[in-house]
């Protein structure tokens, strides 16, 4: 796997990228997603993850674009090279795990990349993100922006 990208997020040795960014990606690492898309049937996604090895996560977002800090309703965990999958349905969850950075998973040239790029600076300059470990999941990450004066958008609060 290369090193280094134009797009896509770097996450504990995994990359995660939008489904319009595949293009973008080298040869290796695109054919590596569509061996996993090939084996999941019927499951919408949006959001590839690729960890070290064959293994591949499809990952389905709820309002990727509209939400600004999208949950995560449902994934499929692939490993190509056995050609097995494994659902996982997190819909229901109280607390779901959210998404932050996505200008970082999308095309160079995405319509809303300066914008979402723009948020995570001025949430950075809040001190929003200084500890990565803790934002993962929506219950803390609301009460965070709350406590910076911000709503679940990261907008400032009237």
């Amino acid at each position: 796997m290369s090193v280094a990208h134009a797009v896509g997020k770097r996450v504990r040795g995994a990359l995660y990228i939008h489904r319009n960014a595949i293009a973008d990606l080298p040869a290796a690492e695109r054919e590596l997603i569509e061996r996993a898309s090939r084996l999941v049937e019927d499951f919408s996604w949006n959001v590839a993850r690729i960890d070290p090895g064959d293994i591949v996560g499809l990952l389905d977002y709820l309002a990727f674009d509209s939400d600004a800090f999208p949950a995560l309703a449902r994934a499929a965990l692939v490993d190509v090279s056995a050609r097995s999958v494994r659902y996982t349905n997190y819909q229901k969850s109280p607390n779901p795990l959210i998404l932050h950075r996505k200008e970082l998973l999308v095309r160079l040239d995405h319509p809303n990349r300066a914008a979402w790029a723009a948020l995570t600076v001025e949430l950075e300059q809040l001190g929003l993100f200084r500890d990565w470990n803790r934002i993962g999941r929506r219950e803390v990450w609301n009460t965070m922006l709350a406590d910076a004066g911000r709503d679940g958008q990261g907008q400032m609060i009237a």
